[in-house]
Formats: structure tokens, sequence, C-alpha cells
């Protein structure tokens, strides 16, 4: 099984073909721009035998909201789970802003920006959990980049 990684860095031109459902976030750094440190699901593979599980073509990326503004959030800190992303919604307002909410099992993030980025920064791996563990994804980063090296992955095919 292989997969064909089209394209590295993606754009809000792309957000129609993009979903986050159950991507992992482990990092997050607020300045002018909201950067995380996030697993990509780039594929879901349905099993071909029932009772068998999913697999995921997976792959860290950082995901970089430019110049954010209006930033709202609520989140219940209680919870130890890791936090991952149910979706995120793009809604532009009569003023012709791009309100953006990151939807979460532990709260929602509400801001605006023109604009985002997501870089895929190692190349993907198939697996059987959508989560990259600690070791294989050589810990967090919100790095700008889409050649990082990793030689804690392994590459194993199913």
């Amino acid at each position: 099984m292989t997969y064909e990684l089209k394209k590295r860095i993606w754009t809000e031109a792309d957000f129609d073909r993009m979903g986050w459902h159950d991507c992992t976030i482990y990092k997050v750094r607020l300045a002018e721009d909201l950067e995380m440190d996030i697993d990509y699901i780039l594929q879901w593979n349905e099993p071909e035998t029932d009772g068998f599980p999913f697999t995921y073509w997976v792959s860290p990326a950082t995901l970089v909201f430019k110049k954010i503004k209006d930033l709202s959030f609520e989140f219940d800190a209680t919870s130890m789970e890791p936090i991952e992303i149910e979706d995120i919604e793009q809604e532009i307002d009569d003023d012709g802003k791009t309100r953006w909410t990151i939807i979460t099992q532990q709260g929602d993030v509400e801001f605006t920006c023109e604009s985002f980025e997501q870089y895929i920064r190692q190349e993907p791996f198939c697996q059987l959990s959508p989560a990259i563990s600690m070791r294989e994804r050589n810990g967090f980063s919100l790095e700008r980049t889409t050649n990082q090296a990793n030689p804690q992955r392994l590459n194993i095919n199913f």
C-alpha cells in the first residue's frame, strides 16, 4: 500500500479538500499567528474485511493561521485526554472577514484571519492509529518546513 503526497504546503484555497477530524494537537503557539503542531490524517483506509481496523496515512504537520484577530476560546481543562480536532469551520461574514472555528471535544477556538498554511513536515506513514507516537514523530515542532528529518520513525507498510 502506498500513498502519493500531492503537495506539501496547503492553503485556504485547499480548504474544501481538507479535513481535520481526529487530528491530534500537540503544541500551540500564539503570537501574531496561531501555530499548531498536529498529526494530519491525509487518508483514512477502510478495511477490506469486516472487523479489521482502519489504517491511516498520517504525517506531522504545522498548521498556521496568519495574523489572527478577534480571538476567543473556551476549554474544559479538566480532561486528561489529548486534544483532537473534530472539525474546522470557515464562515465569511457580511464585512468580508473570514471567521474560523476550531472545534474540539474540550472546547472551541474562534478567530478571524485572512489565510492559513499547513506544512506537511515529514513523509506520511501508514499506521493503525490516527495519532503518531511521540517517539515516532520525533517530539514536538512548530517548524514551517516540508523536509523535517526523523530518524525515529519506522516505515512499516500494511
